[in-house]
């Protein structure tokens, strides 16, 4: 039997927050949490709520804030495939759980399942099915997902394009350099040293107005395993760039699977198909976008 380690378990293991907000995201962490309180307001609520591809329990934990925020009691829980680390404990988070084979105990149904960039990440033939039978009648699904045209699909495409690139001059450049500083100190580098540094040097300019290239802090991460080399701190150079290298690799595993999970959609009619194919009725699908932040996908919403 095949098993594949799934990439987003060391991410969530680390105990990030979402996959989608980073520290400098503080107006989209905004008009995210804006969106999920708005599609409530809208919603006939109908319990218990399911966020399906929860990573470590963001939109959970903004439906409780909701809930209190509201005065509405909700009994919300989520669920992922992966392995997960959330930061609050007391969310009711489930990992290891793919949605395609999700019950709730007792043959219990689901009256909402939501999912902020989590349902395209799964078996959307197989997994469809299985939400429209643990649904109650009635129940409803409510999905962001990823699109061609969003912030984020744009964004990871292009660092992953960018990656390959990145890796050859860590190896190529990077790696020899560091070499040479811990054989030979910064004042005494060989004519191959230095034609090292000259190609690492072209390769930081050609891209220094990249905002893909900044996005991996190829700069800073590359800057910190030579000054470390130049000083003699060999293990402390080899931890970095090793580190650095391992965290671009990761990157690119979930960046794949991003990229698949947009492939699978199809387009939206696609979606919108495939959904119907199901058993989902009242199918709408309309794009998200936030002033000032661009288009974050497409809402799918829908009803048994």
């Amino acid at each position: 039997m095949k098993t594949t380690k799934n990439p987003w378990t060391e991410y969530w293991q680390r105990g990030a927050k979402a996959s989608f907000l980073d520290e400098k995201s503080r107006l989209q962490a905004y008009q995210m949490r804006k969106f999920w309180f708005e599609r409530f307001d809208e919603a006939d609520i109908k319990q218990p709520v399911v966020d399906i591809g929860t990573g470590n329990g963001a939109v959970v934990q903004w439906l409780t804030e909701y809930s209190e925020e509201k005065g509405k009691k909700l009994d919300v829980q989520g669920i992922d495939s992966a392995e997960i680390n959330p930061p609050n404990k007391a969310l009711k988070l489930s990992g290891n759980t793919p949605y395609e084979t999700f019950k709730l105990p007792s043959n219990k149904k689901v009256g909402m399942f939501v999912s902020h960039y989590g349902l395209e990440y799964g078996d959307m033939a197989d997994g469809l099915k299985n939400l429209h039978t643990q649904l109650k009648r009635g129940g409803v699904l409510i999905a962001l997902v990823h699109s061609e045209s969003s912030v984020i699909y744009k964004k990871s495409q292009a660092i992953y394009d960018l990656i390959p690139s990145a890796v050859k001059h860590l190896k190529k450049s990077v790696a020899p350099l560091q070499d040479a500083l811990l054989k030979h100190g910064p004042n005494n580098l060989p004519r191959s040293a230095l034609q090292a540094q000259q190609a690492l040097n072209q390769f930081a300019r050609k891209h220094e107005r990249n905002p893909a290239f900044h996005a991996m802090n190829f700069v800073p991460a590359t800057k910190h395993v030579l000054q470390a080399a130049a000083k003699g701190n060999e293990v402390e150079s080899r931890q970095v760039y090793a580190g650095y290298l391992n965290s671009i690799n990761s990157n690119k595993a979930r960046t794949q699977t991003l990229l698949k999970a947009v492939e699978q959609l199809e387009g939206m009619e696609e979606a919108k198909k495939q959904l119907e194919s199901a058993g989902f009725k009242n199918v709408v699908i309309q794009e998200v976008e936030f002033p000032e932040s661009g288009i974050f996908g497409q809402c799918i919403q829908a009803s048994k």
